[in-house]
């Protein structure tokens, strides 16, 4: 039987996070890990020579795309958005690869969405965006609790988290829950300065985001510069009501099986470390994942990135960039 191939690119922290879940894979793989600096790809050597379950896979650690193997069944592409497109196209130029996991923010400019489309159709290639939430017991539970509901309103909030970076996150959970079709993102309600993201070379952003999308007839966004406030959930629907607490790892909910008294659920949220693996052997098995599909992501990205993009280029950012990663 031939050893599935799989592929990293990127060696950062998250590409870590994904290395060690390929050793959780049941079968035997064959696993090439690519990064430029030479020093991450060291450190992630040692990261996954200490993981429990490498042993019985074959990995290697390449500096340069070049280097990987000219066909393989899945890659997942963890680098940062600046240079996401062009990775893809060298990869894609010179491998034969089945599948594709990307990593997001997906792109910084408009136009990245459509030709990177041609491509993966071009060379029959099909791709899958890390949002990961719509892999979480919890979030398929609030998907069923709330199957029956007509229409519903979602409340997102917290402390500094990373708004710009991570409102994609959020707005796939919206999208998982109410479907993604109509969207409208109105920004007018982020504060006005940008920030200096935590990554060298990037921006973020806080303030509120607000919009609405398929049966969410109304969603905002939060992070609040001031420090101290926890990551809080709230969605309202006409079918019950859902308060959900992260840092806690619980939740309250009432509907009309509870006589809309308030129940307390708890609930675990999954490491990467412990997904990736799981979304790469439904790949395997099925050639889909549970993971959202490129086109959904896109649609998504795009609505969000067309009000970022000239929310920056007043504050003298680049025309037409989207600085996030």
């Amino acid at each position: 039987m031939n050893r599935a191939k799989i592929g990293i690119i990127g060696a950062g922290n998250l590409g870590i996070r994904h290395l060690q879940a390929l050793a959780l894979l049941k079968e035997t793989c064959q696993i090439t890990v690519m990064d430029i600096n030479r020093e991450a790809l060291r450190k992630a050597e040692i990261v996954f020579k200490g993981t429990q379950g490498a042993w019985k896979h074959e990995a290697c650690f390449v500096s340069g795309i070049r280097f990987m193997p000219a066909a393989m069944d899945i890659v997942i592409i963890a680098t940062g958005a600046d240079v996401r497109r062009k990775v893809i196209e060298e990869l894609l130029e010179q491998a034969h690869v089945f599948y594709l996991v990307l990593e997001k923010v997906l792109f910084q400019h408009l136009d990245d969405y459509e030709a990177v489309a041609s491509l993966l159709e071009r060379k029959q290639a099909k791709a899958f965006v890390n949002c990961p939430r719509r892999m979480h017991p919890i979030c398929a539970s609030l998907k069923q609790k709330l199957a029956d509901a007509q229409e519903m309103e979602i409340m997102y909030c917290a402390s500094d988290w990373s708004l710009g970076c991570n409102a994609i996150h959020i707005l796939d959970f919206i999208a998982y829950l109410a479907g993604s079709q109509d969207i409208e993102i109105d920004v007018s309600a982020l504060d006005p300065q940008y920030q200096q993201s935590k990554r060298g070379g990037f921006l973020e952003i806080t303030g509120t985001i607000r919009g609405s999308m398929g049966r969410c007839r109304a969603f905002s966004l939060s992070s609040y510069r001031k420090q101290g406030f926890p990551v809080s959930t709230v969605i309202l629907s006409d079918t019950c009501r859902i308060h959900m607490m992260e840092w806690k790892k619980e939740l309250e909910y009432a509907d009309a099986s509870t006589g809309w008294e308030w129940k307390k659920q708890s609930f675990e949220i999954p490491y990467q470390s412990h997904l990736t693996n799981l979304a790469v052997e439904e790949l395997l098995s099925s050639g889909s994942c549970r993971l959202t599909s490129f086109e959904e992501s896109s649609r998504l990205h795009i609505a969000l990135e067309r009000k970022l993009i000239p929310y920056f280029e007043r504050q003298g950012v680049e025309p037409g960039l989207c600085p996030i990663t």
